[in-house]
């Protein structure tokens, strides 16, 4: 998916026997990069059975602000040894959010009941039977109180092109007074146009500066 430089959203997998089955939201910014990205899944020999599912905005899984221009929802099915995600359910963990995976990096929200040593142990289990590299970005305890979360916490949970506006903002001098920089010429640097790159810049301000309330 990496060389189409589409992203992917995943819900986590449903495992039966040795097979994983997950719905996932493949992601762009033209029709022909989500085409282009569906087609490199299905090609894939890592992966066994791609579906094209067929969805109205409401019923995507995707929601719009996390994605690009575009997006094709898809079922897809793959041997239980040849995702990652599978080796954390089989732990204990759970998928809190949605996964993402873009410029070959994958990023998962998880939610589990242990301490940090056999939280450490269980990571090391899966470094060494997937030879995957690891890091724990961030733990959090699952009561801590929503409203008080902070500047990185709601950082962390932007998209990651919500994310590389902002930051391609915050580099180019754009919240400096003068501004020392231009909306169109941050676009440029993402490769996205204006229109497309604000929505991303403003979804990204909406969330840092006023995060959701805690529920009572």
């Amino acid at each position: 998916m990496e060389e189409t430089g589409a992203g992917v959203l995943g819900y986590g997998s449903v495992i039966d026997g040795r097979r994983a089955y997950e719905r996932c939201a493949i992601y762009g910014e033209t029709p022909d990069q989500v085409g282009d990205a569906v087609q490199t899944a299905k090609e894939s020999t890592r992966i066994s059975h791609v579906r094209e599912v067929q969805s109205t905005p409401t019923e995507s899984i995707a929601p719009e602000s996390a994605i690009g221009t575009v997006s094709q929802d898809v079922f897809i099915e793959y041997e239980f040894t040849e995702g990652i995600g599978p080796a954390f359910f089989s732990r204990g963990f759970v998928l809190n959010g949605a996964s993402q995976m873009e410029d070959g990096r994958e990023l998962w929200p998880l939610l589990v009941q242990m301490d940090r040593s056999s939280l450490g142990r269980r990571i090391d289990e899966i470094e060494k039977e997937y030879d995957a590299d690891i890091t724990l970005e961030q733990v959090t305890p699952a009561d801590q109180d929503r409203s008080q979360s902070s500047f990185q916490d709601r950082l962390d949970e932007l998209t990651p092109r919500q994310r590389q506006a902002y930051k391609l903002a915050r580099q180019n001098g754009y919240y400096e007074w003068p501004r020392e920089t231009s909306v169109q010429a941050l676009a440029d640097d993402l490769g996205v146009s204006k229109t497309t790159f604000l929505e991303h810049l403003r979804s990204a301000e909406n969330h840092l500066l006023d995060p959701p309330k805690a529920q009572d």
